[in-house]
């Protein structure tokens, strides 16, 4: 009799297993059909709008470029469908490997080019180096998944000369007027995330020029390292930090008479969140024991609220109320492939933002993520 308990138990045990199996595949296909739909039915940010904006030269369009690539990126690690591959192909041909094209980014200057009420509009007709930033970290994504998998072998050397150039043209602009990576640095911090990312990547794939990219990292390392303040309420511990250095270490920041101290806003702080992330992903030796259940603490403890979330990383909200925490996709959401407690979290402090996000260039990325 206790055999039999016992076979009894084990096969419905199995049969719970396949059942939770079952559920879990056809959440998987929903979704996926979801970010399909989306991809292509949107109505402000679909394929062919994306496609469009390759082929803008406008650098304004970098970052919503970048949130694309990411999406693609992700669906395809998470499906193994080389059709989104093939998206982010079409994106990066115009601007990456088609040397004829009038938009190539080696041979064709991308500037910004905004309506006057945008608050971009002060750098019209220059190059943008912010908006660089969130494009060339997920080319350098994009490049290490196809070499990593032998896809699109023809058209990795092209794609490799664009992520090289992308930082070294900012890196000689900022020795000629600087005589240090002040560019690349910036006045914030998520800021020379974003290039700290690209330099991880070149690191693995230009080898040849590891020393300078490795100068910039190690430097970037040691202020994100002492602008991660570890505090504690209740006997949990979580980071905060604030989106200026800690130290004046490059001379464009020494030249600032009044650097103001801004506690970091959970919509930038993304960026940094994402830097710790690839950082583990590609091995950065200087976090390899760095904590991430403290940071998935700061979401829990502070940033995300019952049906809301904060603006800033230490929980407060801005007076102006004009809410940007729920712009949370390109960091911290991404937390949850570390913590599967999160996804109800956020699911519930995410509901009264579906607006913002539903049709926003966010969109697909958040999708892409959530499956």
């Amino acid at each position: 009799m206790k055999l039999m308990k016992i076979k009894f138990l084990n096969e419905s045990n199995h049969i719970l297993k396949v059942f939770f199996l079952f559920v879990s595949l056809s959440i998987y296909s929903q979704n996926k059909n979801t970010f399909d739909s989306n991809l292509n039915n949107s109505l402000n940010f679909n394929l062919d709008k994306f496609k469009e904006m390759s082929k803008s030269n406008n650098a304004y369009n970098f970052m919503t470029l970048g949130y694309f690539i990411n999406a693609n990126n992700n669906m395809y690690l998470k499906s193994g469908d080389i059709l989104y591959l093939y998206n982010n192909l079409e994106i990066i041909k115009p601007i990456l490997i088609d040397s004829s094209s009038v938009n190539n980014y080696n041979k064709n200057k991308w500037k910004m080019n905004v309506s006057k009420n945008n608050q971009n509009a002060i750098v019209n007709g220059r190059e943008h180096l912010i908006s660089e930033g969130y494009f060339f970290r997920y080319i350098g994504e994009f490049l290490d998944i196809i070499s990593e998998n032998n896809i699109f072998i023809q058209y990795q050397s092209s794609i490799c000369s664009g992520l090289i150039n992308s930082f070294s043209k900012w890196k000689d602009k900022s020795f000629k007027q600087y005589g240090d990576y002040s560019l690349l640095f910036h006045q914030r911090l998520h800021i020379g995330a974003n290039w700290a990312i690209v330099a991880l990547y070149l690191n693995k794939f230009d080898s040849k020029n590891s020393k300078d990219y490795m100068t910039f990292i190690n430097i970037f390392d040691n202020q994100l390292e002492k602008a991660l303040q570890l505090k504690e309420e209740n006997g949990q511990k979580f980071y905060v930090w604030s989106s200026s250095y800690p130290e004046k270490f490059c001379k464009a920041l020494k030249n600032i008479k009044n650097y103001s101290t801004l506690i970091q806003d959970v919509s930038h702080g993304n960026h940094v969140v994402l830097y710790l992330l690839k950082s583990k992903e590609l091995k950065n030796r200087n976090w390899t024991e760095f904590n991430f259940s403290y940071l998935i603490n700061t979401l829990k403890i502070k940033i995300l609220k019952p049906h809301n979330i904060s603006d800033n990383v230490d929980g407060t909200f801005e007076n102006n109320g004009k809410s940007t925490g729920w712009k949370i996709s390109d960091g911290w959401y991404k937390l949850i492939y570390m913590d599967k407690s999160l996804y109800p979290i956020f699911q519930n402090s995410l509901k009264i933002h579906q607006n913002n996000i539903k049709n926003s260039f966010l969109e697909s990325q958040f999708n892409s993520i959530y499956l």
